[in-house]
């Protein structure tokens, strides 16, 4: 392995760690190590030749090998990922800091691909992409190189720039290639691709709405900025709830909150009003919502809905009406909780959901019956803090005995707003598990606060149960409509008060929330945010948005054909210039001149070393010879950076 190759392995190593930092699963501390090791690689790789050296290397290689294997073995599958990525990039920078003379690369060229591949399953998609288009145009003449050096050929600066220059315009062209084809046969980035669940582990570590709400074992969160949906008030004046809810939970078993959906839950334990879906293509429910009075005085918001992959209609509790617009292959099921999932057929336009919601009162005229009530007080026998118990009953102490569960909820909400600390996982001081929380020596995040309110409300024996969705508080400041973000993914508590109405109560401080999930004013998150617009549109790419593309091209001649027309002149004098360039240096200028002056032409297809061996077999003066075999050589240099024949 020759040295000139060394500096292409190194970028791909780097390269490869960066992968594994975009992803966010590993910890950066963690690879902070790694990147030492990896920068300074051109000079620990000079002490290959001291046997002491070799021995501590390879045996720290194999010690925290062992340690990340004895890890992901006994903290299960949430911290497999994490483990087996920093073993990944941990191999990758081992073979770059032994790799020499008698070592063959391939395995690093290897491994770069395959962290490359794996990798993109779980980091966020722009930030991945601009790493990969590095990474190719990398790639590229590294391979090229190393096939030079196994040729055994002695690799010397010029040469390698030219392949350098030479493997760009081949990386441009696959480029522009699979633009193309993007453009000219789009493909669904919404649908489950072919390895479906197997590598569906990222949702566990960025924020959004999941199945299941699992508590006590915390992964770093990745805050996405992926448009959601877009609120905007029908009515002037009326501003947009808060709480968007998608989803809610009523079971808790110790460790993890189960959805309300399940065989328990039919029409004989029923807990919200039921939908009714009306003639014109509406939902309904509530006491007298068909009036045209009730309607008119009922608020209402028009919701762009683009998350349609979760499945599920974020919808305000109290929402009593809703009409869908423009969803075509969508069609709408009523569930328990009083909310909607999505069905989708497999044909349905990618474009988002359009719908109207309207508002009523919190009063809900269905009955709850008692078995019900029971079931949203029911706590697990295992798995719930003493100081729920404790801190429940000190702050029940303090109301009057006949305290409705709405007051004792808000007590609850309050005392967990301003006494305990809102962190993100991941973050310093982040508690580890929820009786760390609730005793105050750890920070949580909402869903952390929503599970101590809810559980220390069914100490007390107030139905209560979880709700997630998103917390509403981004606005367009251009159009002056709400923006739903990923991010503003949320979780609260909803109480059931005696007149069988539920009411939201959020424990977790709003002004954390808003802090955590603020952008930066700042330069590059203005840039961060437009590159992550521009990938929106491209991710978001779809059979109309080609049809929209084509109808422009089409129509391009006619609308602006001197735009057109000042196109084409410039492509022609680019090929004009760039011929022009090609013909006035120096060593093609002197073979011209040489060839006229033996009166001879190059053939199609012949070589200057050709025509030289066509000019020697006939008749042409010495004198003309010897120039036209030195223009061949010059250009010979020039061209293929021979320097054994560069010109004096």
């Amino acid at each position: 392995m020759t040295d000139r190759l060394f500096p292409f392995l190194l970028l791909l190593t780097l390269l490869d760690l960066a992968f594994v930092q975009a992803t966010e699963v590993v910890p950066t501390v963690d690879l902070l190590p790694l990147w030492l090791l990896g920068a300074a690689a051109p000079w620990l790789r000079r002490l290959q030749r001291h046997l002491l050296y070799r021995m501590a290397w390879n045996g720290g290689v194999l010690l925290v090998f062992a340690l990340l294997v004895r890890h992901a073995t006994t903290t299960g599958l949430l911290h497999m990922l994490e483990d087996g990525l920093v073993l990944a990039v941990l191999c990758q920078v081992h073979l770059l800091n032994n790799v020499g003379e008698k070592q063959r690369p391939d395995l690093i060229f290897f491994n770069s691909f395959l962290i490359a591949f794996v990798t993109s399953f779980f980091a966020p998609d722009l930030w991945w992409s601009l790493l990969f288009v590095l990474h190719a145009l990398a790639l590229v003449p590294s391979l090229e190189v190393y096939g030079l050096v196994r040729a055994g050929r002695d690799l010397d600066p010029s040469l390698v720039r030219t392949l350098v220059r030479d493997s760009l315009p081949r990386t441009l062209l696959i480029g522009v290639a699979t633009l193309v084809v993007f453009v000219a046969w789009p493909r669904d980035f919404r649908r489950e691709g072919w390895l479906g669940e197997a590598l569906a582990l990222r949702d566990q570590y960025e924020a959004g709405i999941a199945d299941r709400i699992r508590i006590g074992d915390e992964q770093a969160t990745r805050l996405g900025e992926e448009l959601v949906a877009r609120i905007t008030a029908v009515d002037s004046g009326a501003s947009v709830p808060t709480h968007w809810r998608a989803i809610v939970f009523s079971t808790f078993d110790g460790t993890t909150w189960h959805p309300q959906e399940g065989a328990r839950f039919v029409d004989r334990l029923v807990s919200d009003p039921p939908w009714q879906h009306m003639p014109d293509g509406s939902w309904q429910r509530g006491r007298s919502t068909g009036s045209e009075q009730n309607q008119a005085a009922t608020p209402r918001w028009q919701v762009r809905l683009h998350a349609l992959e979760s499945g599920r209609l974020p919808l305000p509790l109290h929402a009593v009406r809703i009409r869908p617009e423009r969803s075509q292959g969508t069609l709408l099921e009523a569930r328990g909780f009083g909310g909607f999932s999505l069905l989708r057929a497999e044909d349905a336009p990618s474009g988002p959901l359009h719908y109207e919601v309207g508002v009523g009162g919190p009063r809900q005229p269905t009955a709850v019956p008692a078995r019900t009530r029971a079931h949203f007080v029911a706590l697990p026998d295992r798995g719930v803090p003493g100081t729920a118990f404790s801190l429940a009953r000190q702050l029940r102490a303090e109301l009057p005995a006949n305290a409705d569960p709405v007051l004792v909820a808000q007590t609850f909400a309050d005392w967990l707003r301003t006494s305990r600390r809102y962190a993100l996982p991941g973050e310093p001081g982040f508690a580890r598990n929820l009786g760390e929380f609730l005793l105050g020596t750890g920070a949580g995040h909402c869903e952390y606060f929503a599970t101590a309110l809810a559980l220390m409300l069914r100490t007390q024996d107030v139905p209560c149960r979880l709700a997630g969705g998103w917390l509403v508080h981004e606005v367009d400041p251009a159009s002056g409509a709400s923006i739903v973000r990923s991010k503003h993914a949320h979780a609260w508590v909803e109480v059931l008060a005696e007149d069988d109405s539920w009411h939201t109560f959020d424990a977790t401080p709003a002004s954390a929330v808003v802090d955590a999930t603020r952008n930066d004013e700042s330069w590059w998150s203005e840039i961060r945010a437009d590159l992550d617009r521009w990938w929106a549109a491209i991710t978001g790419f779809d059979q109309a948005a080609r049809r929209r593309w084509l109808l422009a091209l089409c129509e391009l001649p006619a609308r602006h054909p001197l735009a057109l027309a000042g196109v084409l002149v410039a492509m022609l004098a680019m090929v004009y210039a760039r011929r022009r360039r090609r013909q006035s240096e120096p060593s093609i200028a002197r073979l011209l001149r040489s060839l006229r002056a033996a009166r001879l032409r190059l053939l199609p297809g012949e070589t200057p070393r050709e025509l030289l061996q066509r000019a020697e077999a006939a008749t042409i003066a010495a004198p003309l010879i010897a120039q036209l075999r030195a223009a061949a050589e010059q250009h010979e240099a020039q061209r293929y950076g021979n320097p054994s024949a560069r010109n004096p």
